[in-house]
C-alpha cells in the first residue's frame, strides 16, 4: 500500500502524522465536556410555570393551565404534555423529541404562551419558560450556615451577594435558593382597629401601593441651569412606614401604625432547610443549589464553583461560612477516575501479554507506542461529532484496547517471522506490511460495519451506545492508520532478532507449548464425536435461553452513589409546621447514625417542602442522606439505606421511604412504570383511576402505587349572598 511504503521509505511522513494525531487528540481531550452519562439521555422538556398565590387547583386548572395547553398543543415536535394543577402553582411539561433543538422548542413556547398572557388572571405572576435536558437536577448545593446569624439575616445576605456571584460562574444554568427567608415589611392589620376607624383593607393596601412609589415630576429649567425633578418616597425604614397616612377624618388623619403592627418579618415562614453534620449541629442555614447549563460538563462546573467559593469565604462577615452540602460531581469525577484506573490496567496487561508471547522487548514497542496514539487521536472523532467524555465512552475505549492492539501485533508478528527468517528488519517491513495490508482493512471494514449499527438504534438504548459505537468506530479507523503507517516504520528501526533468554519468557513458552499439546490431543478426541458435540451444544444453547427468561433485566444495575433520599409526605392539607415537626423527627432519628463513633453518614440535608412538584404543597419534605467516601466506609449505599429503612418508615402519620437515586430517572422518583388514564370528567376519571390502583394493589410484586390526581385536599367554601352583597354596595371582588 502507497501510504505503508512512504511511512517505511520516510520515517519522518509517519512521525509526523502520528505526532498530529496526538498533539490534536490531546489538545481537544482538554476541551472535551466530562459528564457521567451522553447527552441526551432525557429528552428535551420545556416546563412553562404560572403562580397564582392562594388560588386553588380548580382555579388554576381552569384560569391558566387550560388556556396556556391550548395555545401550546400545536408547537412542532412535541411528544407528550403533562400538566399539573396545584394549590397556587400550575406547572406544565411539553416534552419533545430528541430530534428538537432544546433552545428552539423554548423559543417557540415562549411566543406562543405570550399570546395568552394578557388573558390569565391580573393577579397571577407572569409565566416562567424553564429549560429542561438531561442535567435538569441540581449538581451542586452549597450551604451558607452560622451559628450567630438569624435565618432572616442570612436569606438576605444570600439574595444580596451570593446570588450574582455564583450566577457569573461559567455554565451555570439557574438559582435555586433553599430555605430562603426573604426579608420583608410585614404589616399586621388589626381588624377592630380598622373598622373604629371606619377603614377597608382595599384602603390600607390602596394607600401603601400610591406611596411607595418613585415619581419623575418633570424639569426646573433656571438661568444657565436645568433641573430634573424626582418626587421620592421617603420611607426608608419602619418609624416612617408607620407614619404612612391612610386616610384623613374630620378628627385627624389615620396613621398606619393606628390600625397595624409594623415589623420587618419573612416573605413567608413557610419553608426550611437544614444541613446537619458531625459537629455542627442545628446551625441556621440557608442552601444555594446550583444547576449546570444544557451540556455543560458537571465536572468542570464544579471545580469552577470550588475555585469560586475559596474566594468568597475570603471576605464574609465574621460568623458565616460557605461550603459545599452536596456535589453531584464528586460520583462522576470518581467513576471516570475508576474508569480511568481500569484503562491503565489493561493497557499494561495488553503490553504484558504481548511481551510475553512474542519474548522481545524490541518488538513490544511497536504495539505499545501505536496503542496510545490510537487512542489519544480517537479524541479527535469525539470532539468533530460534539461527543463528551463519559463512562460510556471510556468503557468502548477499554474495549477497544483489546481490538485496536490486533492491527500493530498483527503487524508485527508478519515482520518479525520474516526477520526471524532471514529478512533485515528493512526488507522484513516492507514485505511484511504488504502480505497484512489487506487484512488489516478487511478486518477494520468488518468491525465498523458491526459497530456503527449502533447508531440507529432509537430510545435511550440508542442514546447510550450511540456514543460508543461512534467512539469505537473510530478509534478502530485510526489504530488501522497507525498500523499501516506508524507500526511498520517503528518494526523496520527497532526489530531485530533475538533468541528468547528471559526465565520468565522461556517458562510461559514452555507451559504454552504443553497447552497446545494437550488442546491438539484433546481434538483429537472429540472431533470425530459429532453427535455428543451436537447434544451439548445444543443443551447448552436451550440453557441460555431458559435461563434468559429467568435472569433480571434492567437497563443499568443499582449504584453505589454515595447517597440516598428520603421521600416524605404528610396528609393532603397538613400545615407546614405540622410537615415540619414530622420531618424533624426523622431527621433527628437520624442524628445518631450521623454522630456514631464508625458512622457511613457525612451530612443530612433536608427541605421543607420538598422539590419539584412538591414545592409549593407544604405536607411533603425530602432528606437528602449524604455518605462518606467510598474509600472511607465498609458498607455500601444500599445495605446503610436498609439499616435506617425501620427509622424512616415507622413514623406514625407520615408516609416516608426512602430511595437509592439512580443515573437515569425515567420518571420522577425512579418509578419505572407509569399509565394515563382519561376520561371525560374528573369525577369519571378518579372513579376509573380508584378501580386501576385496587386492581394493582392486589399484586404483591407492585408497591408505591399511587396517582397524582387527588382532590383531598379540605378547603372552605364561602356562598355569597349576592342580594345582601348588593344592599351593602360589597362586590365579589372585594369579599375575594
Amino acid at each position: 500500500m502507497f501510504i505503508t511504503d512512504v511511512s517505511i521509505r520516510r520515517p519522518v511522513v509517519a512521525w509526523v502524522m502520528s505526532l498530529i494525531l496526538i498533539i490534536f487528540g490531546g489538545f481537544v481531550f482538554w476541551e472535551l465536556p466530562v459528564r457521567e452519562l451522553p447527552d441526551g439521555i432525557q429528552p428535551p422538556v420545556v416546563q412553562v410555570q404560572v403562580d397564582y398565590k392562594s388560588a386553588s387547583a380548580e382555579i388554576i386548572d381552569q384560569e391558566i393551565t387550560q388556556k396556556i395547553e391550548d395555545v401550546i398543543g400545536g408547537a412542532e415536535g412535541i411528544k407528550n404534555i403533562d400538566s399539573t394543577s396545584l394549590n397556587g402553582r400550575s406547572s406544565i411539561n411539553v416534552e419533545f423529541n430528541t430530534n428538537i433543538d432544546l433552545d428552539d422548542a423554548a423559543n417557540d413556547i415562549r411566543e406562543r404562551v405570550s399570546r395568552v398572557v394578557d388573558n390569565l388572571p391580573s393577579e397571577a405572576d407572569a409565566p416562567q419558560i424553564l429549560k429542561q435536558s438531561a442535567g435538569f437536577t441540581t449538581t451542586m448545593w452549597v450551604a451558607l450556615s452560622s451559628p450567630t446569624w438569624s435565618d432572616l439575616d442570612l436569606g438576605d445576605y444570600a439574595e444580596r451577594y451570593l446570588i450574582d456571584v455564583f450566577s457569573s460562574v461559567p455554565n451555570v444554568g439557574r438559582i435555586l435558593v433553599g430555605g430562603l427567608r426573604e426579608l420583608s415589611v410585614r404589616v399586621w392589620i388589626d381588624p377592630i382597629k380598622l373598622a373604629a376607624n371606619d377603614l377597608t383593607i382595599q384602603e390600607v393596601e390602596g394607600a401603601l401601593r400610591n406611596e411607595n412609589v418613585n415619581l419623575p415630576a418633570g424639569t426646573l429649567e433656571a438661568t444657565n441651569k436645568d433641573l430634573n425633578l424626582n418626587i421620592d418616597k421617603s420611607y426608608s425604614n419602619i418609624e416612617s412606614i408607620k407614619q404612612l397616612p391612610i386616610k384623613k377624618s374630620k378628627e385627624k388623619v389615620i396613621l398606619l401604625s393606628d390600625v397595624a403592627e409594623v415589623e420587618f418579618g419573612p416573605v413567608s415562614e413557610k419553608t426550611l432547610f437544614t444541613a446537619q453534620r458531625k459537629n455542627a449541629l442545628n446551625l441556621k442555614t440557608v442552601g444555594i443549589g446550583i444547576y449546570a447549563k444544557s451540556g455543560a460538563s458537571t465536572v468542570e462546573l464544579s471545580k469552577e464553583v470550588k475555585k469560586k467559593i475559596v474566594e468568597v469565604n475570603k471576605a464574609l462577615p465574621e460568623g458565616l461560612k460557605l461550603e459545599i452540602a452536596f456535589n453531584r460531581a464528586t460520583y462522576v469525577g470518581t467513576a471516570i477516575e475508576e474508569v480511568y484506573k481500569t484503562l491503565i490496567i489493561a493497557f499494561i496487561l495488553v503490553v504484558a501479554i504481548i511481551y510475553l508471547f512474542l519474548g522481545n522487548l524490541k518488538a513490544v514497542i511497536v504495539p505499545a507506542v501505536a496503542l496510545p496514539v490510537s487512542l489519544i487521536g480517537s479524541f479527535l472523532g469525539l470532539y468533530l461529532f460534539g461527543l463528551s467524555i463519559n463512562i460510556f465512552v471510556l468503557l468502548s475505549f477499554i474495549l477497544a484496547i483489546g481490538i485496536i492492539t490486533d492491527d500493530s501485533v498483527i503487524m508485527t508478528d508478519a515482520i518479525y517471522t520474516r526477520i526471524e527468517n532471514g529478512e533485515t528488519p528493512l526488507v522484513a517491513a516492507y514485505k511484511g506490511s504488504k502480505q497484512i495490508t489487506f487484512a488489516i482493512i478487511a478486518t477494520t471494514l468488518i468491525l465498523v460495519a458491526v459497530f456503527l449499527p449502533l447508531v440507529f438504534i432509537k430510545g435511550i438504548a440508542g442514546t447510550l451506545f450511540r456514543e460508543t459505537a461512534i467512539a469505537l468506530s473510530f478509534s478502530i479507523i485510526v489504530s488501522s492508520f497507525v498500523a499501516l503507517t506508524l507500526s511498520p516504520m517503528l518494526a523496520s528501526k527497532f526489530l531485530i532478532k533475538k533468541p528468547k533468554n528471559n526465565f520468565i519468557v522461556v517458562g510461559f513458552d514452555k507451559a504454552f507449548k504443553s497447552f497446545s499439546t494437550f488442546y491438539l490431543e484433546t481434538l483429537e478426541f472429540w472431533i470425530n464425536k459429532k453427535k455428543t458435540i451436537s447434544i451439548f451444544i445444543i443443551l447448552i444453547l436451550a440453557g441460555s435461553v431458559f435461563l434468559f427468561n429467568y435472569t433480571t433485566k434492567e437497563l443499568l444495575p443499582n449504584e453505589d452513589r454515595g447517597s440516598y433520599l428520603i421521600i416524605g409526605q404528610t396528609d393532603e392539607g397538613s400545615s407546614f409546621e405540622y410537615t415540619k415537626d414530622k420531618a424533624q423527627q426523622i431527621e433527628n432519628r437520624l442524628i445518631p447514625l450521623l454522630e456514631a463513633e464508625d458512622s457511613p453518614y457525612q451530612r443530612l440535608i433536608m427541605r421543607v417542602p420538598g422539590f419539584g412538584r412538591s414545592s409549593t404543597t407544604y405536607n411533603s419534605f425530602i432528606i437528602i442522606a449524604l455518605l462518606d467516601d467510598w474509600k472511607n466506609r465498609k458498607k455500601d449505599s444500599q445495605t446503610v439505606m436498609r439499616e435506617a429503612i425501620g427509622k424512616i418508615v415507622s413514623l406514625p402519620e407520615t408516609l416516608a421511604f426512602p430511595i437509592s437515586p439512580q443515573s437515569i430517572r425515567v420518571s420522577s422518583y425512579n418509578k419505572p412504570v407509569q399509565m394515563v388514564i382519561y376520561g371525560s370528567t374528573y369525577e369519571e376519571l378518579e372513579g376509573i383511576s380508584n378501580a386501576v390502583i385496587n386492581k394493582l394493589r392486589s399484586n404483591r410484586n407492585l408497591s408505591r402505587i399511587e396517582s397524582d390526581y387527588t382532590r383531598n385536599k379540605p378547603e372552605v367554601k364561602l356562598i355569597t349572598n349576592k342580594i345582601r352583597a348588593n344592599d351593602l354596595g360589597v362586590s365579589t371582588e372585594n369579599i375575594g
